[in-house]
């Protein structure tokens, strides 16, 4: 749920929207109290279709409504009669009321938006929609004018992609590894953070681990992603440009993972569903000749 008191620029938003393009800003009605609804003009009684420009209750939903006057100060002042009222009276008793002229900068007319609330139904919930928003448009104006008018008014909205008829979820990350940066994993870089994963190892398996891990950072991977929580102990060098991941562990029975598929959807799996999933790969066993196995893989021979 995208909440806030108001945006300057849609950069929030894009960012939870993600690559949805077309979306509608959605407030579920049990969330929204029959106090509120009645004050932004809707009936007591809600109906599928109802829709409305919004009353005014601060000043997104007041320009909304009735646009706005711009004073041009960058342009010279101009003559304007002003009707005035006088507080003296004439010899018949009545109220003096007439005209002057005065020199003021000029008006210009801001329309009102008119942008509109809607009642829809999305599954089996009704929800209270702005109208559909297209985050790809040009003009961010609009979409920035909308997401205000939502926010004066509920503080909070969902948003629903249009294409695929659904409320967005949240954008779960999971904690799974730590990856160093593009071009700061050469093996002196590597070399260090591995030495004190490994260290409680004995030192006989220390050796072991170290040297499998040097033969693949040898070969410059783009980056380097270390495991943490359940993954602990494990590594994956990343060759983006080859299209080859590589899964290496430092228990010494376990076998080398090799992967063509992207480290985005390899890294949201748990290790049973890398090791058992449909995902392309190869198993590396660790023997004699594992070092040309893994010299191939990367080379992109293997899979």
């Amino acid at each position: 749920m995208f909440k806030g008191k108001s945006i300057r620029s849609l950069t929030k938003v894009m960012r939870v929207a993600g690559d949805a393009t077309k979306v509608r800003l959605t407030v579920d009605l049990k969330n929204i109290s029959k106090e509120v609804l009645v004050q932004l003009g809707f009936n007591e009684k809600i109906n599928i279709g109802d829709y409305l420009i919004p009353a005014v209750i601060g000043k997104y939903t007041r320009f909304n409504a009735n646009g706005d006057i711009k004073i041009r100060k960058d342009l010279p002042m101009e003559p304007e009669s002003v009707m005035y009222y006088g507080s003296s009276r004439d010899w018949h008793g009545g109220i003096h009321y007439g005209t002057r002229t005065m020199d003021k900068y000029p008006r210009e007319n801001i329309p009102a938006p008119s942008e509109t609330f809607e009642i829809v139904r999305i599954g089996e919930k009704l929800f209270l929609s702005s109208s559909e928003l297209n985050l790809l448009d040009v003009d961010e104006t609009r979409n920035i004018h909308i997401t205000n008018l939502m926010l004066e008014c509920f503080s909070q909205f969902d948003i629903y992609n249009v294409d695929k008829k659904e409320i967005i979820g949240p954008r779960i990350k999971r904690l799974q590894w730590d990856i160093l940066p593009t071009g700061e994993c050469p093996w002196n870089k590597a070399k260090t953070i591995i030495i004190d994963r490994i260290k409680h190892l004995e030192d006989k398996d220390k050796k072991v681990i170290e040297h499998r891990m040097e033969t693949i950072s040898r070969q410059e991977p783009d980056f380097l992603a270390t495991g943490r929580a359940g993954f602990s102990g494990y590594f994956v060098y990343g060759f983006k440009d080859r299209g080859v991941y590589i899964l290496e562990s430092m228990e010494l029975d376990n076998a080398t993972y090799v992967f063509n598929s992207e480290w985005e959807a390899i890294s949201q799996l748990t290790k049973s569903q890398i090791i058992n999933s449909d995902l392309p790969h190869q198993r590396i066993i660790h023997n004699k000749s594992w070092r040309l196995s893994i010299n191939r893989a990367i080379s992109g021979n293997l899979l």
